[in-house]
């Protein structure tokens, strides 16, 4: 990493470069400490993560530099860096925005690390390949066969809360098999 803004205080050599999601607007690197995964994120002005939750995923989210708004179970308020820690429980739904004009940093510990920065990777991946759009519909019978397989192999760590996960449910295995037939 070149400058002071590229890296995080107590971050060691094992930091991975970082990957960008030209949808959601972020970049992201992780580092692994023990059971933990430290994810350092630059959410650029109008930046946004969409609402989701973690079913064996604990956060703790941590602005450094900026101010993000957090919508945590239902309710928007502002996350600042006197704001210390928040804590972000397992299967409480959770979305992240900025909209403060300028680029927000922020820290967050994963315990445990489970697989989420394959999946946040592979994901960054996919939106700058377009396989998905700004409201993470499929752009096309490969996007919808990839969200499909993608959703539904991470659907045990993180799950998106539209279209609603009772729907998800259905929805996703019936369209897995559909776009594996047409592959």
């Amino acid at each position: 990493m070149s400058s002071l803004d590229d890296t995080v205080v107590g971050m060691t050599d094992t930091t991975t470069e970082r990957i960008h999601d030209p949808i959601h607007r972020v970049a992201m690197s992780f580092r692994h400490e023990g059971e933990s995964l430290w994810v350092s994120t630059w959410l650029e002005d109008g930046g946004h993560l969409p609402e989701h939750f973690h079913p064996s995923l604990d956060e703790h989210w941590e602005v450094l530099d900026g101010t993000a708004q957090v919508k945590l179970a239902g309710s928007w308020r502002e996350l600042t860096p006197a704001d210390g820690r928040l804590l972000v429980a397992r299967n409480v739904a959770h979305e992240l925005s900025n909209t403060s004009g300028r680029q927000v940093r922020l820290q967050t510990e994963v315990i445990p690390a489970g697989g989420l920065e394959e999946f946040l990777t592979e994901s960054a991946r996919a939106a700058r390949e377009g396989l998905y759009n700004r409201h993470n519909l499929p752009t096309s019978v490969r996007g919808a066969a990839w969200l499909a397989d993608f959703a539904l192999r991470f659907s045990h760590e993180t799950v998106m809360c539209s279209p609603p996960p009772a729907v998800q449910r259905v929805l996703l295995p019936a369209l897995a098999k559909l776009t594996r037939t047409r592959r």
